[in-house]
């Protein structure tokens, strides 16, 4: 007598399936995977030019001789030069540092 409870035997050999279950599931995420287009790359001479034209807080840290709690602090009361926020680094653009740095310069009138 069959019961219903009782497995049915499998029909291919149990590593044969483990490998067609791997490959069907592959191959489903596959056909669900939307087609991105190729990201623009920039040509290398400009990548460096904007990389130089960014300073992270350690490197203004260092150009000022001051430390970075410095920055932090500054930017927490609003003080000194403005920055970036991208993807929660903070960037100085170099011609905002120039344009503070100028602003702070102290000249003598004699």
């Amino acid at each position: 007598m069959h019961s219903d409870l009782t497995p049915s035997p499998p029909l291919l050999p149990e590593s044969t399936r483990d490998v067609l279950d791997v490959l069907g599931g592959g191959l489903a995420k596959l056909a669900t995977r939307e087609e991105r287009p190729e990201p623009e790359h920039r040509n290398t001479e400009t990548a460096v030019y904007i990389a130089r034209q960014l300073l992270t807080e350690i490197m203004l840290a260092d150009r000022w001789v001051c430390s970075v709690a410095r920055l932090q602090r500054w930017r927490t009361v609003g003080e000194g030069p403005q920055y970036l926020k991208i993807v929660g680094k903070v960037l100085y653009r170099l011609k905002d540092i120039e344009a503070y740095e100028e602003a702070c310069l102290i000249r003598k009138v004699f």
